[in-house]
């Protein structure tokens, strides 16, 4: 595939921030085949066009800022967004830094099936109690850290929820396409789930970064039915809009059906790998870890190797993770998770030969605390750890 993304004169002006017009059809033509209408391949442009307007979507550098210019437009300083926890820890800085939102973490029984609506209600309830107004509900699905799927079913009963307290629904998508296998992983698009009626509450978030590796691009997508909010997010892009030229190649991507199903295919086939190689190792070590359907990550359980069941525990465990392994471990105190010794390992980082000397690395410090013990672990023990 060869594009020149400068030859079109249109890319040297300025123009509607949220994206050149080109572009803004090619993403609606890929968030239909590969979001609303997965299992039509043969789609054709003129058909796809008719279900999502290029009108709806919008281009913003990355989801964080896209996620960001959500909360200024829909929500006052201090005021709260819900988010079912554990979850993303970049999730509290895109609300907080610019909107100078709240955020507030729906703790649930089962984390995997998501929070139910009298869960959601009782977060709520509580964070009223404190003086909060609650105006969003933000979902990931697939889930960051879990690598879990909610099912239709729950989303469909948190949105319910949400709506019946009128508020906004912001569902992030990121992991869409990074399902560990090409069918049969059970995630459906909010955009499926609802029928593409999304009304003027509901808005989705996707982006290059992680189904097509590309962090360094800088670009995220919006999708909303709302208009007054899209006015809202170009004027606030006037600060991060993606470059013209990075948009005209984009719009060569979206339209390539020979590039991206078969890179798709080849992308989750390497990340199934790495996850088995990843959760295979935690196998041996014995560390029990929550099954992964889609994403990039694998959220385990070191709470045995503790010194104490204690976010100090938890963070002497990382620092020593880090000390003598030079391995980098999410904890789960930073992703509002109320158990002690919860980790997010980002197994996709990294190539596989590389991952593997990072497993090996963990196994050594896992075999070393179970053997030694705190009281007795010292840099004479831990110095064989990297060889």
């Amino acid at each position: 595939m060869q594009v020149n993304p400068f030859s079109d004169s249109i890319v040297y002006s300025y123009n509607n921030f949220l994206g050149l017009p080109s572009p803004r059809e090619a993403l609606a033509y890929f968030l239909t085949k590969h979001f609303l209408f997965p299992e039509e391949k043969d789609m054709s442009y003129r058909e796809a066009l008719k279900w999502i307007s290029p009108d709806c979507v919008a281009f913003g550098s990355g989801a964080g800022s896209l996620l960001n210019h959500l909360a200024m437009s829909l929500a006052e300083k201090g005021e709260a967004v819900l988010i079912p926890a554990p979850y993303y820890a970049g999730f509290d800085s895109d609300m907080k830094l610019l909107a100078g939102c709240v955020t507030v973490p729906v703790h649930s029984a089962d984390p995997s099936a998501g929070p139910t609506a009298e869960e959601l209600e009782e977060a709520a309830l509580a964070a009223e109690s404190r003086g909060l107004r609650i105006k969003i509900l933000l979902i990931t699905n697939p889930h960051n850290p879990l690598g879990t799927i909610y099912t239709p079913e729950s989303m469909k009963s948190m949105i319910d929820w949400a709506r019946s307290r009128n508020l906004h629904t912001i569902v992030d998508e990121i992991y869409a396409l990074s399902t560990h296998y090409d069918f049969g992983h059970g995630f459906e698009s909010v955009l499926r789930t609802l029928k593409n009626d999304l009304g003027n509450d509901i808005h989705h978030i996707w982006a290059l970064s992680k189904d097509f590796g590309s962090s360094g691009f800088r670009v995220g997508t919006l999708y909303t039915q709302n208009m007054r909010l899209l006015a809202s997010v170009a004027n606030l892009n006037i600060f991060s809009c993606v470059a013209h030229p990075m948009q005209m190649m984009l719009a060569e991507i979206f339209f390539d059906d020979n590039f991206i199903y078969p890179y798709l295919h080849e992308a989750r086939t390497k990340i199934r790998c790495s996850y088995e190689l990843c959760t295979k190792k935690l196998d041996d070590m014995v560390i029990p870890y929550v099954p992964a359907k889609a994403g990039i990550f694998v959220y385990a359980d070191f709470s045995s190797l503790l010194p104490e069941q204690t976010p100090e525990g938890e963070a002497r465990f990382a620092k020593l993770v880090l000390d003598s392994g030079r391995l980098i471990m999410t904890p789960g105190q930073a992703q509002h998770d109320r158990k002690p010794g919860m980790f997010r390992i980002c197994y996709c980082f990294v190539t596989p030969d590389v991952l593997q000397i990072a497993m090996e690395r963990l196994d050594k410090i896992v075999g070393k605390i179970r053997r030694w013990h705190w009281d007795n672990l010292n840099s004479e023990s831990l110095n064989d750890i990297i060889t």
